[in-house]
């Protein structure tokens, strides 16, 4: 009897044996087939003390065929975005995957993480190394597909045109104003991703978009006080600003100022595009915001680079659009706008640069205050140390409207000669000026935030 026990311990030990040979030749033709050739794009997986390199879209393939969703089916994962549910979706070769409640925590989205009550998404074959389903988030509905190769994967998300108020929803306490704004209008987008880079482009569709309730028509006959350490007190009032100034600003900040109703959904476009979200936000390479929400940024929003900060920004420019008119939003904007050197206003930077009134400025001198808005700061220590920058300044001539076309030609032929300011070539001689801290110009188009409560009417 021992020595039959014996035999049958040294055939189990034999058949354990042959089962891990056969797992370890197994595993070892799985990691084979899922290494990552140079070049490829790759994810690196630990196995123990060994770290293997693998291919991410050979592991796509594997997830999202018909095994590995038998495989993944009815299993559950805790992530850090919540825990996600996978089960077999209405074919065969489909899987879907479900987190209820999201905790989406990005800071391109938005300061604080976002709870968002359900997504859901669809995933199955298509075509040889294309893959395709549907996502819902919240009451938002969105198609998707996606083309794999060794090197990269091809991502585009169709999001069907919802109501703007449920979109907005979606952010919750990230977009307070929801609460208490009445929104209408309806909004869509085209997303395309690639992977592993993260470039993308992002074609918006807006229709219809009206905002109320939001406290825009405070400023109707209010004047905000501007925050900037230096503007003298005698340019803080609502001031007269003459004929170039207006016309320069928009030709440098806004084209289509007169013909939009706040946002320009085709300067959108082109800025959303070949960046890497994460970064420094959607206006990085090019601008995208029009003066009204420049206003709305200066007054309400703050410098916040993320998405749910653009989207405020977006709702009160529309409303400020709406409800004070064109002259007026121009008005405020100028008597606001950063521009450097500690000055807030276009009467407070004439004053400061010329020594003169905003009023009096000639089109060269206009131009060139124009040319600062983007970086103040930036700009003055290049004018400082390099001089100007005579093709912006050029650029910036040609499109001033409205000017007969050789006067604007006579404009550029001064401005090559023209140069900036005494007070600015002094700054190349002394310590650079400290920044106040709620001025924070260092950034793109570095804005003084006042507050609401600055309001005051004037008088």
């Amino acid at each position: 009897m021992k020595r039959l026990i014996r035999r049958i311990g040294l055939v189990l030990l034999a058949l354990l044996g042959l089962m891990l040979a056969a797992g370890a030749v197994l595993l070892a033709t799985a990691l084979y087939a899922l290494r990552a050739r140079p070049g490829d794009w790759s994810a690196r997986a630990a196995l123990g003390p060994v770290g293997v390199e693998l291919s991410v879209p050979a592991l796509l393939r594997v997830a999202t065929h018909p095994l590995g969703i038998r495989l993944l089916a009815g299993r559950s994962v805790a992530t850090r975005y919540g825990t996600l549910y996978a089960r077999p979706g209405p074919t065969p070769s489909s899987l879907v995957v479900r987190c209820a409640p999201c905790i989406v925590d990005a800071r391109w989205l938005a300061a604080q993480p976002v709870r968002i009550a359900e997504i859901e998404a669809s995933v199955e074959h298509g075509e040889p190394n294309q893959l395709h389903g549907e996502l819902r988030l919240g009451g938002l509905h969105a198609a998707w597909q996606a083309r794999l190769a060794a090197q990269s994967a091809d991502l585009e998300v169709k999001l069907a045109d919802a109501a703007v108020a449920d979109i907005v929803a979606l952010f919750g306490n990230a977009v307070p104003e929801a609460a208490r704004a009445h929104l209408e209008g309806r909004a869509g987008a085209t997303i395309r991703l690639a992977l592993p880079s993260r470039r993308y482009a992002i074609e918006p569709r807006l229709d219809w978009l009206t905002v109320k309730g939001l406290g825009g028509d405070a400023l109707i006959a209010a004047t905000p006080t501007p925050a900037c350490a230096r503007t003298p007190r005698a340019a803080r009032a609502t001031a007269a600003y003459g004929t170039w100034l207006p016309r320069a600003v928009i030709a440098d900040e806004d084209q289509r100022f007169f013909e939009h109703a706040g946002y320009d959904i085709a300067e959108m476009a082109a800025a959303w595009s070949s960046e890497v979200p994460g970064g420094r936000g959607p206006e990085r390479r090019r601008g995208a915001s029009t003066i009204s929400q420049q206003l709305a940024k200066l007054l309400y929003n703050g410098d916040e680079q993320s998405a749910a900060r653009k989207l405020r920004e977006l709702l009160y420019a529309v409303e400020l659009d709406r409800t004070l008119g064109k002259a007026r939003v121009l008005q405020l904007y100028l008597a606001v706008a950063p521009w450097g050197d500690g000055q807030c206003g276009g009467e407070a930077a004439a004053l400061r640069y010329f020594g003169k009134h905003a009023a009096s400025l000639d089109a060269a001198e206009a131009v060139w205050l124009a040319s600062l808005l983007r970086n103040p700061e930036a700009e003055l220590d290049r004018a400082a140390a390099q001089g100007l920058d005579a093709t912006r300044l050029a650029s910036l001539a040609e499109a001033l409207r409205p000017m007969p076309r050789v006067r604007r030609e006579d404009l550029q032929a001064g401005l090559a000669v023209w140069s900036p300011p005494p007070v600015v070539m002094l700054r190349g001689e002394r310590p650079a000026i400290a920044v106040a801290a709620s001025s924070p110009e260092g950034e793109s188009r570095g804005a003084t935030r006042p507050h609401r409560s600055a309001l005051r009417s004037p008088g």
